[in-house]
């Protein structure tokens, strides 16, 4: 199905190695979150049923948990190298494309992070590949599939919908009604909470998500495509997931990884319209374009650095607890320091005890887990020290 040329291969599985090798450091630094244990311990779901068969083969540990986002985030990066090409007809700028997209801030978190954004993201794209190629009954078993794993694809079922309306296409329309009809069939409507204006935090997270000056880009690449250019299915995909999200924001808070997903995506087309802003123009005119492109990869490049070498983000921080990946931190080495006490079960609240149970510490009445000193006991003190600076200090009391 997805054919690429050798030297294009190569070239396209080494950027996709060193970004899964740069990854792969940012995951020993991980501990498993609280979401993320309720998720294997407590769900029933898709993700649940994905990342505990991953544990089973690999064994249950930090990686085995984490590597079936790495692995849809390699099979989205080639997906997006390969839906670029219609419009993209340079390798060089197919390669930047997937370049962009590989170290898009929010990109690097769905590989890393237990979620859904990165299987939205395949059967979105798998979807638009099919669209490319003509091949509509592999495109509807995709909508088909969709039905099942996210109530966020209502995005893309408007989005088609849409699409064959500007298109004139009728099998697009007809698929978008009939795909609107199943979700709102299956998910229903529901609206809750007093309107309340959450616009501007909704920007801000989509600024943190693209990195701020790509996200600029992404409206205006959005903007120059709706008034001069020819607009794509992606176009409205992204477009859709885009307008929805901030339209609702201004009434209830939202969880925005319901529409993310649908924007990250839009690269390709990013990538087009800057390259042929640039291109149109004579030599001497594009000192303006090659400042604002190292200003804009400046940001980029500094963004993915701190996604992915967030650890030493805590060497600036008075409040290590302010750290972003502060909840995806602690509990792996305490569980280690606690098992070099010969301690295996300790009481401490719900939220961190199903988080060391992950690394065999399991509940018990022994010992006793706190963050501060307990009153009659013999404590002993636990420090997480990271860079020689303290991130977080436990008491364990023995209690019987």
């Amino acid at each position: 199905m997805i054919k690429l040329r050798t030297n294009e291969r190569v070239l396209l599985f080494i950027l996709i190695f060193l970004n899964l090798a740069l990854l792969s450091f940012s995951i020993s630094s991980l501990s498993i979150s609280y979401d993320e244990a309720k998720i294997y311990y407590e769900s029933s779901g898709f993700l649940h049923n994905v990342i505990t068969f991953s544990t089973r083969v690999f064994g249950q540990n930090d990686y085995a948990l984490r590597l079936p986002f790495l692995f849809i985030h390699s099979l989205n990066t080639i997906l997006i190298y390969k839906i670029s090409k219609p419009m993209l007809r340079k390798q060089i700028d197919r390669m930047i494309c997937a370049t962009l997209y590989m170290y898009l801030p929010g990109v690097l978190a769905s590989a890393t992070v237990v979620n859904e954004a990165g299987f939205i993201i395949f059967l979105t794209l798998l979807f638009i590949f099919f669209e490319q190629n003509k091949m509509p009954l592999k495109g509807v078993f995709t909508l088909i599939a969709t039905l099942f794993l996210s109530e966020s694809f209502i995005n893309l079922y408007i989005a088609v919908l849409l699409f064959g309306l500007y298109k004139k296409d009728k099998n697009c329309k007809i698929s978008g009604v009939i795909f609107c009809l199943l979700w709102f069939y299956m998910q229903g409507i529901e609206t809750y909470g007093k309107p309340k204006g959450h616009f501007i935090d909704a920007l801000g997270v989509f600024a943190a998500v693209f990195s701020p000056l790509v996200f600029l880009c992404f409206i205006y690449s959005a903007y120059r495509i709706w008034i001069k250019e020819e607009k794509n299915l992606l176009w409205f995909i992204s477009i859709t997931a885009f307008f929805f999200a901030l339209g609702l924001s201004m009434r209830q808070k939202l969880s925005l990884e319901l529409f993310l997903p649908y924007c990250v995506i839009f690269m390709p087309l990013i990538v087009k319209v800057m390259l042929n802003s640039y291109r149109v123009r004579l030599p001497m005119f594009r000192t303006k374009h090659k400042i604002a492109a190292v200003l804009i990869l400046s940001t980029l490049f500094l963004n993915s650095l701190a996604s992915i070498f967030h650890t030493f983000l805590y060497l600036f921080l008075d409040k290590p607890q302010s750290h972003f990946a502060y909840k995806y931190d602690v509990a792996k080495e305490l569980s280690d320091r606690l098992k070099k006490f010969g301690i295996s079960s300790v009481k401490t609240s719900k939220e961190l005890a199903l988080r060391l149970k992950f690394y065999g510490i399991s509940s018990g009445d022994e010992y006793e887990l706190n963050k501060f000193k307990k009153q009659n006991c013999e404590n002993k003190a636990i420090r997480i020290v990271k860079f020689k600076k303290m991130i977080d200090r436990y008491y364990i009391c023995k209690i019987k």
